[in-house]
């Protein structure tokens, strides 16, 4: 599947920025834009009368809109309104929003087809997201996959928050081993300690050890 024309419906200008300069890079040359939801509806209903609609919509959910005149509040209304004329839109929804239930709503109910949270690696997410709507599958950044799985995560045990503490403060393997010990904690193995950290990986769906403590201080955890 080929995206030809993107639309980014996002009120901040260094995100709105950010994120075209993004798509720019990655060659996508028919960019349209807005920082309100009523100007992005209508410049989308626009595009299909046209004959030339956009093949996928990337917006926030909050929008601090200064118009005291207007029909759309929210991320949310704007893509239930698109939807209703032009189902076939592909929707990310590019957001500080990290709640679980919303989330899976957005999923349910607007049918998107990624989501991606705003931070130190969301362009980047962004990126992977655009790759894995091109194959046609529905994607979710690590954090927001995490907060899909809260139920589970709020159930990591002493041990597993120590380690994830220890990570995040920069100790190393071996390190750890060595503290472990000290404070009569078990297992304290180099072994053991690895493939507990193997499996938070897994849980919180991490590419590596940084990625990792990203996800679990994003979501609070550490």
């Amino acid at each position: 599947m080929k995206l030809d024309r993107i639309f980014v419906a996002e009120d901040i200008d260094s995100n709105n920025l950010g994120v075209t300069t993004m798509l720019q890079t990655l060659g996508y040359a028919n960019i349209g834009h807005s920082q309100y939801c009523d100007e992005a509806l209508l410049k989308l209903k626009r595009a299909i009368l046209d004959g030339k609609p956009y093949g996928l919509l990337i917006t926030d959910l909050s929008f601090d809109n200064p118009r005291t005149q207007k029909s759309l509040d929210n991320g949310r209304e704007l893509i239930t309104a698109i939807k209703e004329i032009y189902p076939e839109i592909k929707v990310v929804v590019f957001s500080v929003e990290d709640d679980q239930n919303t989330i899976k709503s957005l999923f349910e109910e607007q049918k998107i087809d990624g989501y991606v949270c705003k931070g130190l690696n969301g362009l980047r997410e962004l990126q992977n997201c655009l790759e894995s709507i091109a194959n046609s599958e529905t994607y979710t950044c690590p954090i927001a996959t995490a907060a899909l799985q809260q139920k589970n995560t709020l159930e990591l045990n002493d041990y597993d928050q120590k380690l994830l503490s220890l990570l995040a403060i920069g100790y190393k393997q071996n390190e750890i081993s060595i503290l472990l010990k000290e404070d009569g904690i078990s297992p304290n193995s180099i072994r053991s300690i690895e493939a507990n950290i193997s499996k938070l990986k897994d849980h919180f769906n991490a590419s590596n050890t940084t990625h990792l403590v990203y996800v679990a201080s994003s979501l609070g955890l550490i």
